[in-house]
């Protein structure tokens, strides 16, 4: 497998478009060929006119010379002719599928059987007072012309059987993109608080813990008790975002700035653990306005913009930044921000789309999970601003018509 498609899989389409490709070249060669053809026919059609109107004009009428030279015309066409008298019987043809000769009484009633078959085809051409009649059919190339319409049948349905594929190839390939990107996105989400857990069981079990069972982080001591339960309450929440999933969640009146709060003192306490020299950083009102939405989801969302400026950081040393950036057209506006190595020119067209990463070793699904939220489940906007450093990412919520 490969990127996530079954290199079998991957041949199908290659195997499609070169059959695609013979069908449209051989249309081309079939198409040309035939219109070489016409061409051809063109000028001897000319040329049967002029010796006609120059044996018409002639006093002679037609010498046995020109009858050969219209013959040849004739036989230059590829028209089946088959000339018989008023009785049927053949005395003259050109272009029959067959050798025939009319001295052979086989041959001859071969010929009268081919003129059936012609008179089926086209009404016969009756002189009664010279005594003859012509009996025709269709040069090689209208048949081959017959074919024309198949031909554009099968190329109308090749292309439409590639889109058809195409389409396909691509949901089965997004859907095992998200299916695989949600395994990842749950370890993930699973194993911030399980690594967290981890850590505070190490502090626990070392003997410069104060009385109180509490540790200095930065300037702040921290009850190792509490944040153990915050880390088994976080994968509860875990829990209760994937039940979210593919369910129609309900939106009840949330506060984003304690929301973000929270999230910010949760990952406080634990950037040693996550990311080593990372200040967070937040800008947020005493008094937020108040948006229609799922809290639980909201804040899956920040968290995953939080985590994407950790990548971004990759452990070095930075700055992430929440901040409130006021209320716009009835929306509320938050940024994330970070200093880190910001995002690629040729991939801010498609970072939010499922597969799409900068990190190495990602699935990319945290950035489009979180639009999926914003902008499907809340009605509002997620956008990645340019910025002369790092990454900013401007969120928009719709706010519930008091809070305006």
């Amino acid at each position: 497998m490969i990127g996530g498609i079954p290199s079998g899989r991957r041949a199908v389409p290659v195997a499609i478009f070169l059959l695609f490709v013979a069908v449209l070249v051989s249309y081309l060669v079939y198409t040309s060929q035939i219109a070489e053809e016409l061409r051809q026919d063109a000028a001897v059609f000319s040329r049967i006119y002029f010796q006609t109107v120059q044996a018409a004009a002639s006093p002679e009428g037609f010498t046995p010379e020109g009858e050969f030279a219209l013959l040849r015309q004739l036989y230059a066409l590829g028209i089946p002719v088959v000339q018989t008298d008023l009785e049927g019987e053949p005395t003259l043809m050109v272009n029959l599928p067959f050798e025939a000769d009319l001295e052979n009484p086989a041959d001859r009633a071969r010929v009268r059987t081919y003129v059936e078959r012609l008179d089926e085809e086209n009404p016969p051409l009756v002189d009664g007072e010279a005594g003859f009649v012509v009996h025709y059919g269709e040069p090689a190339f209208l048949r081959r012309l017959r074919w024309i319409p198949w031909l554009q049948a099968i190329l109308l349905l090749a292309v439409v059987g590639i889109g058809a594929w195409i389409v396909r190839t691509s949901n089965l390939a997004e859907r095992e993109r998200i299916w695989s990107g949600m395994a990842r996105e749950s370890a993930h989400q699973m194993g911030t608080p399980l690594s967290s857990l981890v850590g505070w069981l190490e502090l626990l079990e070392a003997d410069d813990l104060g009385a109180s069972g509490s540790i200095d982080v930065g300037d702040a001591a921290v009850d190792i008790h509490e944040e153990m339960r915050h880390d088994l309450l976080r994968l509860e929440k875990v829990s209760r975002r994937f039940e979210a999933i593919g369910r129609t969640p309900e939106l009840r009146p949330v506060d984003v700035t304690e929301l973000l709060r929270n999230l910010s003192r949760y990952f406080e306490a634990r950037l040693p653990t996550l990311g080593g020299r990372i200040r967070l950083e937040t800008d947020l009102p005493e008094m937020s306005p108040v948006v229609q939405g799922n809290e639980t989801l909201l804040e899956w969302a920040f968290e995953n913009l939080v985590k994407n400026a950790l990548d971004s950081l990759a452990g070095r040393e930075g700055t992430i930044r929440i901040s409130h950036g006021g209320v716009q057209n009835g929306r509320a506006v938050y940024r994330v921000e970070d200093d880190g190595e910001g995002v690629p020119e040729h991939l801010r067209a498609s970072l939010f789309d499922v597969g799409v990463t900068t990190k190495q070793g990602g699935w990319g699904v945290g950035l489009s999970l979180a639009r999926r939220i914003i902008v499907e489940v809340h009605g509002g906007a997620l956008r990645l601003e340019e910025s002369e450093e790092g990454a900013v990412f401007s969120l928009e919520l719709p706010l519930i018509e008091d809070s305006r």
